[in-house]
């Protein structure tokens, strides 16, 4: 497979194929040190950055994963929304803590993140609040209201924490950004999303066959063309590496 131009913003770069993996997938990740996972059902597998297959987790007893964190590699986040737990793997996928929120008196969670700090973010749908706790529940950070900062309620599918800042999506209202106290930024108009990544000043995320960017500073949205668009179900890219995610295979890319 050939060479492809890409573009971030102004930076361009050429792709090049490494690998096919046969495995049927939900979700694709990338970490920060190019490694990719694939995340199928009840399932997690890690593969290197040229597509070797490095570690397997797996777990019955919280039902379908509806969400991994990879921003901190050295505490992967999992997060299986039917039994509101979090469960926390090192780098080998290996367990390594778990946050039932029902125990700790939370309700209807519907969306975590991993925190630099091995500590974990969530909106409390009941006080309306961003909130940083560890296992035990002890809160560290959370923000005012947001209902009253916004004069409407939030409803969070996504949160990720991202160079100093936490951004939460709710798809009806945008992307709502808070420093790392809590403390409310702005709302970045972007709507309709499921998930995104922060590469510097630019939110990327996958749509209609396209990684495409916006830009937080600028405002300007760009389309990016994928090496390869032929049944492309998702798209992640992270310093040096690209992954596509098809109905029966990923694609691993270098650059």
């Amino acid at each position: 497979m050939g060479v492809v131009l890409f573009a971030i913003g102004l930076v361009f770069c050429s792709f090049s194929f490494i690998v096919s993996v046969p495995e049927k997938a939900d979700l694709i990740a990338v970490d920060n040190f190019s490694n990719f996972y694939l995340v199928a059902d009840k399932k997690i597998q890690k593969y290197n950055p040229d597509g070797k297959y490095l570690f397997p987790y797996e777990e019955f007893r919280y039902g379908k994963i509806g969400a991994v964190d990879v921003s901190n590699p050295m505490k992967i986040l999992v997060f299986y929304p039917d039994f509101s737990t979090v469960v926390t793997l090192d780098k080998f996928l290996s367990p390594l803590t778990t946050y039932n929120f029902f125990t700790m008196g939370y309700q209807n969670i519907t969306a975590v993140a991993s925190s630099i700090d091995g500590r974990v973010w969530f909106y409390d749908n009941v006080d309306f609040k961003l909130k940083k706790i560890d296992e035990s529940g002890k809160v560290f950070r959370e923000s005012q209201p947001v209902n009253v900062l916004l004069e409407e309620a939030l409803n969070p599918n996504f949160i990720l924490e991202r160079d100093t800042k936490v951004y939460v999506n709710d798809p009806e209202i945008g992307v709502l950004v808070f420093d790392m106290y809590g403390s409310y930024s702005k709302t970045i108009p972007l709507k309709g999303l499921k998930k995104f990544q922060v590469l510097q000043d630019q939110i990327v995320f996958f749509d209609d066959a396209h990684l495409k960017s916006y830009n937080t500073f600028t405002l300007e949205t760009k389309s990016l063309t994928l090496p390869d668009t032929s049944d492309v179900k998702l798209a992640v890219i992270e310093k040096d590496r690209l992954g596509i995610l098809k109905t029966d295979k990923a694609d691993f890319y270098r650059y």
